[in-house]
């Protein structure tokens, strides 16, 4: 793939991230059907959130500034200004848990900052339209905000040497993420909570909280920033258990 990406064309490149990104779309909403019907017992929320045509155009806008994004960090890997290479699996593994680190502190200021109340009414509350979610809700994005994601992974890349699997394994982590947060269900098991480390996955029910309660849970992949920074919901032990409201 590298060998190919080196000597194709600005076009040929364009038309390459633009396919593989309607393949992640599509990808992700068979993922959260799927997971609709393998976890129908535990949905967080009753039903999907209705979806309507201005929703469908942003998330056809996210794939094509997705693609955009991709062709601008391909040019810069072109000239050298990031270096992607591949190297070991243990390298890989490295990079990817830094990469996920790094990028979840950023995301969590990023998203904190989108709900500065001017920011909010200007860009974010069209991401929040979806107070419950469905398959499209991770794709339902400001284009300012798909291009603000992207150039925080893009800085983040023309900083850190990174491996081509350790990138790979957090672009898949990071679209399976969004899509389990989106997906109205929960499928991490509750002894989950119970054990070291793993306690701290950004669960399903963690981010649909967020959709539903704004001023809480401003992470992504982990509840770590929000447990240091006090944004946690305080409901989120007793909805993750499955418990209805006292």
């Amino acid at each position: 793939m590298l060998h190919y990406l080196q000597h194709c064309s600005l076009t040929e490149a364009f038309l390459f991230f633009w396919i593989t990104n309607i393949a992640v779309f599509l990808g992700s909403v068979l993922l959260c059907w799927l997971l609709g019907i393998i976890f129908h017992q535990r949905r967080i929320f009753d039903q999907w959130q209705p979806l309507h045509k201005i929703e469908m155009v942003a998330a056809a806008s996210a794939i094509v500034l997705n693609a955009i994004i991709s062709v601008i960090g391909w040019y810069l890997w072109h000239k050298g200004f990031i270096d992607i290479k591949n190297r070991g699996m243990g390298r890989s593994i490295v990079d990817c848990l830094l990469m996920i680190t790094v990028m979840d502190f950023g995301m969590y200021i990023f998203h904190r900052l989108a709900h500065v109340p001017l920011i909010y009414r200007l860009i974010h509350r069209f991401h929040h339209r979806h107070e419950t979610t469905n398959p499209v809700s991770l794709f339902v994005l400001h284009p300012l905000e798909v291009l603000g994601f992207g150039s925080l992974m893009l800085v983040f890349l023309l900083v850190y040497p990174m491996s081509l699997y350790g990138l790979m394994g957090y672009l898949a982590l990071n679209i399976l993420f969004g899509t389990l947060g989106h997906s109205g269900v929960e499928p991490f098991p509750r002894i989950l909570k119970k054990i070291p480390g793993l306690r701290n996955i950004g669960t399903s029910t963690f981010h649909a909280e967020h959709h539903e309660h704004p001023h809480y849970n401003f992470g992504f992949y982990t509840l770590i920033w929000d447990r240091i920074f006090g944004t946690l919901d305080p409901d989120y032990e007793r909805r993750f258990d499955g418990e209805s409201s006292p």
